[in-house]
C-alpha cells in the first residue's frame, strides 16, 4: 500500500507540472486525466448528449474507452484506444464510430500540452473519403472537461463541450447528503459525538466517533469510511475501533414510515484475530438517527443473555448539531 500511495503521489504531482508535449517516458501521467465515467453535455444547451467510459487497457501502456449517445437525435457509438506512437514521436488516439455519418474512423494526435490544457489534432474519414479535419482543446477544470473545436476542414461538428465526471458514490449512495453533520449521543452513560463528513471530491464519506470528557475534551474512538465499489456496483462501509478491531459492511437501504432506514450486516475482526459479527440498524429521520445492533456473536458463538448484551443492544439516538 505504501507504493502505491507514493506511485500515485508522484503521478498526480508530474501531471500537475506538465507544461509541454509528452514524451514517451511520461505520456502516461498526462492521459491519466481522462480516465473515469463521464457525462458529455453540448456546450451551448446544457443537454447532455453521451455517455464515456475512459480506463487503462494495458497500465501505463494503452488507455481504452467507449461512448454511446444518449438523447433524441441519431444513435451513435464508437470505440477507440490511446497510446505512445513510437513511430510518429506523439500520443495518438484511434477510434471507429457508428452515426450519422455511417462508419467512421477518427484519429488524433496529441499536439501540446500547457498546463491543465491539451491541443489535439484530429482527422476524420468514412469508408471513401476524409470528412472533416479539426482542432480540439480539452481544459481540465475542477468540474471536469471544457473542450472546443476549431475546424479547419469539411462537415462541423459540435463547436464546444462538456465533459462531467460521474460521481458513482453519490449515485449509489444518495442518503450520504443526510448523514453529513455532527451527531451528538450518549453510549452507556458517556457522552459521544460523531463527525461524518465528505472525503475529496465528495466520492466518500467518513464518520468518526469521539469520546467527550467531563472537561470537554474529545478523544477519537472509531472511524467508519464509506467507499464505493466499482466491481460490485455498490457502497461498502470499513470500520476502525481505538481497541484494534476492524470490519466490513455494505449498507442496505430501505423506507419506513417516511424515514430513510440502513440495515448493515457486519463482520469483523478483533486485534487478536477473532472473529465477530453483529446486524446494524439505523432510522434516519431528519435531524435524529435511532440505532440498534443485535445478533451480536463471537467466534460463531452468540454473545448470552444478560445485562452486557443488553447494554450492547439497546437503542441509541443521535441528534444533528445545530450549526
Amino acid at each position: 500500500m505504501r507504493r502505491l500511495t507514493a506511485m500515485l503521489t508522484i503521478t498526480m504531482a508530474t501531471t500537475a507540472l506538465q507544461a509541454a508535449p509528452p514524451t514517451a517516458e511520461n505520456w502516461w501521467t498526462a492521459m491519466g486525466r481522462y480516465t473515469g465515467d463521464h457525462m458529455l453535455k453540448d456546450g451551448e444547451s446544457g443537454e447532455v448528449v453521451g455517455a464515456f467510459e475512459v480506463e487503462w487497457g494495458v497500465p501505463f501502456e494503452r488507455i481504452n474507452y467507449r461512448f454511446h449517445s444518449i438523447g433524441d437525435g441519431p444513435a451513435t457509438t464508437l470505440a477507440g484506444f490511446c497510446g505512445w506512437d513510437e513511430a510518429l514521436g506523439k500520443v495518438r488516439f484511434v477510434e471507429v464510430e457508428t452515426g450519422a455519418d455511417g462508419l467512421v474512423t477518427t484519429m488524433g494526435t496529441l499536439a501540446d500540452v500547457d498546463g491543465m490544457a491539451y491541443v489535439w489534432d484530429v482527422r476524420t474519414w468514412n469508408e471513401k473519403k476524409e470528412i472533416r479535419s479539426f482542432q480540439m482543446t480539452d481544459v481540465f477544470g475542477a468540474d471536469g472537461v471544457a473542450r472546443s473545436v476549431e475546424m479547419k476542414s469539411g462537415s462541423p461538428v459540435p463547436a464546444s463541450m462538456t465533459w462531467s465526471t460521474v460521481n458513482h458514490f453519490r449515485k449509489a449512495f444518495p442518503t450520504a447528503e443526510l448523514l453529513v453533520g455532527t451527531w451528538n449521543f450518549t453510549e452507556n452513560g458517556q457522552a459521544k459525538i460523531a463527525k461524518v463528513e465528505w472525503g475529496p471530491g465528495k466520492e466518500t464519506l467518513v464518520e468518526t466517533t469521539h469520546t467527550v470528557g467531563a472537561d470537554g475534551t474529545t478523544t477519537e474512538d472509531s472511524t467508519v469510511t464509506y467507499m464505493y465499489d466499482r466491481v460490485a456496483d455498490r457502497v461498502r462501509m470499513h470500520f476502525m475501533g481505538a481497541n484494534g478491531a476492524s470490519g466490513w459492511a455494505s449498507p442496505v437501504i430501505g423506507k419506513r414510515d417516511g424515514a430513510t432506514t440502513m440495515e448493515l450486516a457486519w463482520r469483523a475482526r478483533t486485534a487478536t484475530g477473532a472473529r465477530l459479527s453483529a446486524i446494524g440498524y439505523r432510522v434516519i429521520d431528519g435531524d435524529t438517527i435511532t440505532m440498534t445492533m443485535s445478533e451480536f456473536k463471537f467466534d460463531g458463538v452468540p454473545v448470552p443473555e444478560g445485562a452486557v448484551r443488553d447494554a450492547m443492544t439497546a437503542p441509541t439516538k443521535m441528534t444533528r448539531a445545530k450549526k
